[in-house]
């Protein structure tokens, strides 16, 4: 594609040339009328120029034009980019997009990935997708360069399909004395492969003249890169070597993925988190960068300028930045939403108090109004559904919202409740945030202080089991689950001092390499877990392979989250049925995270079984998602 484009930029210069000074052997047909000046050698002496073409009279006192210059440098051009369609695309919004940009004649346009939905390995699903949006891409009056998102090359067989359809998955072009480069962050995931990297490396020495590079990838590698090095690992995206062969040259970075605007300032220049063009949003607006746009690159001597049309507007390069996004969560911040879990030793709940707490640590008051939303109709006696507050600055509000059901109703029906909130600020400019907050109606289950030996011998346990479901909720190839003997188990867990400690007994018919236990723990104090509802970096994931005979034996465990590579230990036997585990882990994070009066604890566990090789495996879940998000699909243990 570069030698295409430079191919004709070559040709072109010489006709851009000849219109120019065609344009200026006419240029005395524009002298100002007023003047009473005759076409002709006369006029010409008389008039200044200002540009390459612009000829203008030359005229006493005022002049109705500005002592500003024509911006005609033949070196200026301006291209479109536009970011994520799809991760849950709104239909209309690409198209509408591709509308606007015939409208405002771009040199051409670039992508910075997600396509299509994708997803899948089903070859005529991809075609089909291709399909749909070439479809869209030939409504285009201008080129368009692709760029692969995590959605457009999901697997081996998305990667293939894009090789045959486009080519590299990674590529460099130049325009107008401007290198632009393409990269891969899907390499294989969220990283930049080591052949890419010597790519770019050779790619960049053999342009080292470039008056600026632009570079465009799917993932925002950099904020990647940066959360790892903080939390005292290495940078498993490679992007801090890509910075550092990028530091001596001119440069700005374009990425998407994220959903949400923000610019950045790194390696001395402007790197950009785009938002969306039709990819799923909640589309609160310009403070949180959340807005369907495009973005706007005029090329300049000096660098590029940045706009970006919202697609029923125009906003500024900096309209969202590091620091004005700071300023918004300040805000988000400093106004907690609490909402205490109401938890039950049975299945059934009769009545029960949703109990609410507003604290207002902002600087200025706030009006708050609140609904509760999925609560069991048939049978519910509640005064009212809305909340509405005036909470001053320093002020922290707390109302307690009875209700009552005629008759007992499981659990099951109460799980998809929540409150929906708005906080407006009562000040000039007010800010206005607004969140759903699960509200927590479960079973508590409760554990008490022993200390088993891990030895893989059960004998001793005495706490409580918990067992999954007959039909149990299941992930992946759930095809491949042929009922409880095929995949199940129970699950017993206690403490001390020190430690957590485990019980597992499994049911599996089949045990073979790539079989698995995992128990997730989150072990933040309740109030955090419920300010924050989506499981973080805090979050530990012990990973227990199953033993290899019917002997007791130490059995390979490996942690994943934040300080999990601590002093695991687990041991196991096989049983005619399936497998038997203990495993102890070190109470550290917990009590870290609540101190060592901590109360309670978030769970969840999931057994992986894989029944041949040539199948994939099934997830067989306990309290948990198959990838954990939300601590709603956690069960909440209490300390007794």
């Amino acid at each position: 594609m570069g030698q295409t484009i430079g191919f004709w930029i070559r040709l072109a210069s010489p006709c851009w040339l000849l219109v120019v000074l065609y344009l200026a052997s006419v240029s005395i047909a524009f002298c100002h009328e007023g003047h009473g000046r005759k076409a002709g050698t006369a006029a010409v002496e008389a008039t200044e120029t200002i540009g390459s073409a612009l000829v203008l009279p030359t005229i006493e006192g005022p002049k109705p034009w500005s002592s500003k210059p024509v911006l005609d440098d033949p070196q200026r051009f301006s291209i479109a980019i536009l970011t994520d369609r799809t991760g849950g695309h709104r239909p209309g919004v690409w198209m509408k997009a591709v509308e606007r940009v015939n409208w405002l004649r771009p040199d051409f346009v670039v992508s910075v990935g997600d396509l299509i939905e994708g997803y899948t390995e089903d070859e005529s699903e991809i075609q089909s997708q291709w399909a749909e949006f070439l479809g869209f891409i030939d409504q285009l009056q201008m080129k368009f360069f692709f760029v692969a998102g995590n959605h457009d090359v999901t697997n081996p067989t998305m990667h293939r399909i894009w090789r045959e359809k486009f080519g590299k998955e990674w590529y460099s072009f130049d325009y107008k004395g401007v290198h632009f480069v393409c990269l891969l962050s899907e390499d294989p995931t969220a990283r930049l492969g080591d052949e890419q990297l010597e790519w770019l490396n050779q790619d960049l020495q053999s342009h080292r003249d470039a008056r600026w590079t632009l570079v465009f990838l799917h993932k925002p590698l950099w904020t990647y890169a940066e959360s790892e090095l903080a939390a005292g690992n290495p940078d498993p995206t490679n992007w801090k070597r890509v910075e550092a062969i990028l530091a001596e040259r001119p440069h700005t970075v374009f990425a998407g993925h994220v959903h949400h605007y923000v610019q950045y300032q790194r390696n001395s220049q402007q790197y950009y988190s785009l938002a969306t063009t039709g990819g799923s949003s909640r589309l609160r607006g310009i403070p949180y960068g959340e807005f369907d746009h495009i973005t706007w690159l005029t090329m300049e001597q000096d660098g590029p300028r940045v706009a970006n049309l919202l697609l029923d507007g125009i906003q500024p390069a900096n309209v969202v930045t590091e620091e004005s996004i700071e300023g918004f969560r300040e805000f988000l911040a400093e106004v907690r939403i609490e909402v205490e879990p109401l938890l039950v030793s049975d299945n059934e709940l009769g009545r029960g108090e949703i109990r609410l707490t507003v604290a207002n640590q902002y600087q200025s008051a706030v009006a708050f109004e609140g609904t509760i939303h999925g609560l069991p109709l048939v049978g519910l006696d509640m005064k009212s559904q809305t909340i509405q507050m005036n909470i001053g600055a320093g002020e922290t509000l707390r109302q307690v919202i009875p209700f009552s059901m005629k008759e007992p109703v499981d659990l099951q029906r109460f799980r998809l409740t929540s409150l929906t909130a708005k906080v407006v600020s009562q000040q000039e400019k007010p800010l206005t945030a607004e969140w759903t907050i699960p509200v927590v109606i479960d079973r508590e289950y409760q554990i008490f202080s022993s200390t088993p030996t891990i030895d893989g011998d059960l004998q001793d346990w005495t706490a409580t089991w918990w067992e999954t479901d007959p039909s149990p909720i299941l992930a992946g190839s759930v095809e491949n689950w042929n009922g409880p003997a095929d995949g199940s188990f129970k699950i017993a867990a206690s403490y001390d001092d020190e430690h957590m400690y485990f019980a597992v007994v499994v049911e599996d018919e089949k045990v073979i390499d790539g079989d698995q236990f995992t128990i997730a723990m989150d072990p933040r104090a309740l109030l955090d877990r419920l300010e924050r509802n989506r499981l973080g970096r805090e979050t530990v994931a012990i990973v227990v392979q199953p033993p290899s005979s019917e002997s007791r034996q130490e059995c390979s465990v490996n942690g994943i989250g934040r300080g999990s590579q601590l002093n695991l230990r687990a041991f196991g036997r096989r049983t005619r049925s399936g497998y038997e585990l203990e495993c102890s882990v070190p109470l550290r994070n917990l009590i870290a995270a609540q101190g060592a009066d901590w109360t309670s604890v978030q769970l969840g566990a999931r057994l992986t079984d894989v029944d041949s090789a040539e199948e994939r495996p099934v997830d067989v879940l306990w309290r948990a998602s198959e990838i954990p998000t939300e601590n709603r699909a956690f069960a909440h243990a209490i300390r007794k």
